[in-house]
């Protein structure tokens, strides 16, 4: 190119840099706006990393501690010397984190002079133990070892070779890095009944050190284990590291395995790995809500630089008439967009990395390394870049674009991108709701991320359309009005086009606002929701595991709702959760919403109440310790157990043994319950029994016969009428006095059982039932239940669609019938396993599992998922109102600026000043209010439309129960009206200036 060619195409650069240096303040506010918008996508960016490595961060801390460990572990015997194995591996450990880990090895339980012995050692035991009496251990050498007892009894054996000697006793710290290494056998809660039962435990002793202990010379032949621990803190692996740490272990372990196969190495990479994906649904919701906020500053700065159409223009033809080319006007009009962009891009990227790690410091994540790998990595740079070009191109379509006319009705190119995107939105609703699976991955994911966004561009295209009819109309019932009210509608009808781009801003903003406000409302009642659903009381008392003791037996805290709670199946092979409560207390139950059923809970509550009172019925027996009870039987032999229940209705079987070839035998069985009552005698086979046919599946083992029963003695003394009444299940029955005589046949599917007739013998169970359980009802509603392998028949009283508690199909019934049905079908079966209270008593009962409903709701509080997410819809809801109000402001000054010439001639006529300011102020006045009309509308069809698709929680996970749109009063009551004063606010501020002075203003601003 020659040097005439070059200065023609950088003139209009030159231009460009000369105008905005002269006049750049006419673009300053253009400016404001892409400078908001490029920090707020990069604000977020930053902060759904600080979100995610918080998240990591807590996963981290709620690993178990013998997971939580980078553990290395050699196992051996001859060979295993300590220091050259110590030196290998704690090189590679510092080298990986530059923490030297800890050291620890134990020896397998062995025999010392005679003595069984479990010998530890560690190094540092002072950060580790808890001494509860005497002191720490000095560091143990091959002849002289100090231990302390961390449990078991009897003494420490010692000898020549190996002088043991105790010198205190101490506990671990539960987050000792090799407590389970170290004390594998008592991790956890042991049960009083397990201990009972087994041999006390031969000692286990830890010694200070590893290496003199490791060349005790006694102990050289014995197999050993060491082993270094490097655990992973909270923070210590971030989203961004997690692949290079995962490296850096599999390099460790492939360096040590080379070295001897006796190594072993484990860290929980999977874990970490499986946290930062889970994380990745809130992070893809955090970059909806964030590409919200920065749509809408690029929406602001089209409004803003719609105001410099005319300027622009002037100048273009001004450089067209003074002979510059059009290739250059072009050109020095996009240079001067262009630059403003690119400065505008770059200042709102080092913003939002400056707010980024304001937000990494607070929540204690390293600052720089979010910023570059949020901000500087190859996506980041791809988003500035994005975000530059985007404002820029939007920049010089505006200035370029002719002003927008609304006067003739046509399908403009607008129009048809607006039904596009309704059309869009209409087919992606019909394809059904996104899940936090369908939302972290493409897909559907993706198009949720872009419904917000249609939507809001199709009620602006649609406020702009409404706008000119609203206008004539206003103008026509004024006519009667002030005339005030009639010149504002007048003008703004026959000039619509900068009012139209002032109205839809306003549409666009108050209506992500208000969605904003809604969806952050909705999350937070989705939040207490959950909390109530899976706790519907206050506190939920469930027996525990590792203690074994029912739950009555444990409880001491005083009035609670009893439950029994059960799984189950249905022919259709749907699977159930069966809960039985009290019918009265169905009412009360918290975690209810009324669109779980059609139905009201106190209407279910009479449905699935017994027309009769009913109680397990069985024989009261007196005080005693040994139930005694003469049988004889003509037939085959067979064994007897009796079940006896205690007052607070838990069962005890008992075996009383056999019968004897039709001679008359006394059976003997402990009663295990003060005040037990005897509930049912049960026959069984005993391995003697006959062989038969049963069912066409071979031959199986069965048993004929009469028993005899005699007047039952307890501890000697008879007594009479125990069995009064009594029926034998599958099995007749004849009475001759005081006599009985029990006719039984038994196989391996049916048993014989001597029992008092209950009230729900024959009885079909009242249910509420989910549909998929109801699918397999009968005629009249029957449905048969296999509950816990017994099977009772029940009958559908009422459907439900879900019950708090309950995830998947579920059956609810009465709990005194239910467990009057279960104990006679099963004795124990109906045991209640479950309380719901409002208080516990302190301290909490040991041997029982307490949630508490505040707990859970404080825990998905603090799930830095959510309260990053909700954050971010507050941080999003003021942001839109923010630029509403500077919207409306801007269109204020446009409009004292483009009709200045109108207001001249309106006071050349002798409009006063006063008259001047309140046409100003209605004009202004009406596009408020009919942005703000239009906001509601689009913020309502926003929040109905993304909470039906988007099926997630504040953390991202599938909504229990799912979420239901919650509007806060309150909240949008502040916001509208904070609108409408801050709004009003700025409009009598802004037409304060009076007479030509107006003018004069306006031609300063523009």
């Amino acid at each position: 190119m020659s040097a005439k060619g070059l200065r023609r195409a950088l003139f209009p650069v030159a231009l460009a840099r000369a105008r905005l240096g002269s006049g750049g303040e006419r673009l300053a506010l253009v400016a404001v706006g892409i400078v908001a918008g490029a920090a707020a996508i990069a604000a977020v960016l930053g902060g759904r990393l600080v979100m995610q490595d918080r998240a990591l961060a807590q996963a981290t801390a709620a690993l178990p501690s013998s997971d939580r460990s980078l553990t290395v572990a050699w196992f051996g015997a001859y060979g295993g010397n300590w220091r050259p194995l110590d030196r290998a591996v704690t090189k590679e450990l510092v080298g990986l984190t530059g923490r030297e880990p800890a050291r620890a090895m134990l020896y397998r339980e062995a025999s010392v002079g005679g003595r069984f012995i479990n010998l530890r050692g560690a190094v540092g035991l002072g950060r580790y133990v808890h001494l509860e009496s005497g002191r720490l251990p000095k560091p143990c050498t091959p002849s002289y070892c100090e231990v302390l007892r961390l449990q078991g009894t009897g003494p420490i054996p010692s000898k020549p070779t190996i002088r043991l000697v105790e010198v205190g006793r101490a506990t671990l710290d539960p987050d000792a890095p090799f407590g389970p290494f170290i004390q594998p056998a008592t991790t956890g809660i042991v049960s009083a009944a397990v201990q009972y039962h087994r041999p006390q435990p031969s000692p286990v002793v830890l010694a200070e050190g590893v290496d003199g202990l490791s060349r005790t010379p006694e102990l050289s032949s014995f197999f050993r284990s060491y082993a270094w621990f490097l655990p992973v803190r909270p923070g210590d692996v971030h989203p961004w590291s997690v692949a290079s740490y995962t490296k850096q272990v599999d390099d460790i372990r492939a360096e040590l395995t080379a070295r001897s196969d006796s190594f072993e190495v484990t860290a929980p990479t999977d874990e970490l790995a499986a946290s930062v994906a889970s994380s990745r649904v809130a992070a893809r919701r955090l970059l909806l809500l964030g590409g919200e906020a920065g749509a809408l500053l690029l929406a602001f700065t089209v409004l803003a630089a719609s105001a410099l159409r005319h300027d622009v223009g002037e100048s273009r033809r001004r450089l067209l008439w003074a002979g510059a080319r059009r290739w250059q006007v072009e050109l020095q009009t996009f240079a001067e967009t262009g630059t403003v962009a690119l400065l505008g891009t770059i200042v709102g990227w080092a913003i939002g990395a400056a707010v980024a790690a304001a937000v990494a410091n607070a929540a204690g994540s390293p600052a720089w390394p979010v910023i570059e790998h949020a901000l500087l990595s190859t996506d980041g740079l791809v988003a500035a870049v994005l975000a530059f070009a985007a404002s820029a191109l939007l920049l010089y379509l505006t200035v370029r674009a002719p002003a927008l006319q609304l006067g003739r009705v046509a399908i403009t190119p607008l129009d048809v991108a607006a039904i596009a995107a309704v059309i869009v939105v209409a087919v992606g609703y019909a394809r059904g709701s996104v899940n936090a699976t369908s939302l972290a991955g493409g897909g559907t994911g993706a198009f949720v991320l872009l419904v917000p966004a249609l939507v809001t561009f199709a009620a602006a295209v649609a406020a702009a359309r409404l706008l000119l009819p609203t206008l004539r109309g206003l103008g026509r019932l004024g006519r009667r009005g002030p005339i005030s009210l009639r010149l504002a509608a007048l003008s703004l009808a026959r000039n619509p086009g900068g009012a139209a781009v002032t109205a839809t801003f306003l549409v666009a903003s108050l209506g992500l606002a208000i969605f904003a406000t809604t969806y952050r409302s909705t999350l937070v009642t989705g939040q207490r929701d959950e909390a109530n659903y899976a706790a519907p009381a206050p506190y939920v008392v469930d027996e525990n595991l590792a203690e074994l003791v029912p739950v009555l037996h444990g409880w001491n805290g005083g009035t609670a709702t009893p439950l029994i709670r059960l799984s189950g199946n249905v022919p259709s092979a749907a699977t159930f959760t069966f809960l039985a409560m009290p019918a009265s207390s169905l009412a009360a139950t918290g975690g209810w919403r009324s669109d779980f059923a059609s139905a009201s809970l106190p209407e279910l509550a009479k449905a699935i109440q017994p027309g009769f009172s009913t109680a397990l019925r069985s024989a009261a027996l007196p005080s005693g310790h040994e139930l005694e009870l003469p049988v004889s039987n003509a037939g085959d032999e067979i064994g007897l157990r009796a079940y006896f229940r205690s007052p607070l209705g838990d069962f005890q079987e008992v075996d009383l043994g056999q019968t004897r070839g039709g001679r008359t035998v006394v059976l003997h069985g402990r009663i295990p319950f003060a005040g037990a009552t005897l509930s049912s005698l049960q026959f069984y086979l005993l391995n003697s029994g006959r062989a038969a046919s049963n069912g066409q599946t071979g031959v199986q083992p069965s048993a004929r016969g009469v028993l005899t029963v005699g007047v039952p003695r307890v501890d000697g003394t008879a007594v009479p009428g125990t069995f009064a009444g009594w029926i034998g299940v599958d099995g007749g029955i004849r009475r001759s006095g005081s006599t009985v005589r029990l006719a039984y046949s038994l196989d391996t599917d049916r048993t014989t059982t001597f029992r008092s007739p209950q009230p729900t013998d024959g009885y079909q169970l009242p249910v509420l039932v989910t549909p998929d359980v109801a699918a397999s009802a009968g005629t009249g509603g029957t449905i048969p239940l296999d509950i816990e392998g017994e099977n009772i028949t029940g009958r559908i009283a009422g459907i439900i669609q879900r019950f708090p508690s309950i995830v998947g199909g579920a059956v609810i019934a009465d709990r005194l019938t239910a467990e009057t049905m279960l104990d006679t079908v099963s004795p124990g079966l109906g045991t209640t396993n479950e309380l719901w209270t409002t208080s516990v008593p302190s301290p909490p009962p040991p041997t029982l599992t307490i949630a508490s409903r505040a707990d859970l709701l404080e825990t998905l509080q603090a799930d830095p998922l959510a309260r990053g997410a909700l954050a971010t819809l507050g941080a999003t809801a003021a942001l839109a109102l923010a630029l509403a109000l500077l919207g409306l402001l801007l269109g204020i000054v446009a409009d004292r600026r483009d009709e200045r010439g109108e207001l001249f001639d309106l006071e050349a006529q002798g409009a006063s000043p006063a008259t001047i300011r309140t046409h100003l102020r209605v004009r202004a006045l009406l596009l408020g209010a009919f942005g703000l009309l239009g906001g509601l509308v689009t913020g309502a069809i926003l929040s109905a439309l993304v909470l039906s698709l988007v099926e997630v929680t504040a953390s991202s996970t599938q909504p229990e129960p799912p979420l239901r749109l919650a509007f806060d009063p309150a909240l949008l009551a502040a916001v509208v009206l904070g609108y409408a004063v801050i709004g009003a606010t700025l409009v009598l501020a802004a037409t304060r200036l009076p007479g030509r002075s107006l003018e004069r203003a306006s031609e300063a601003v523009a």
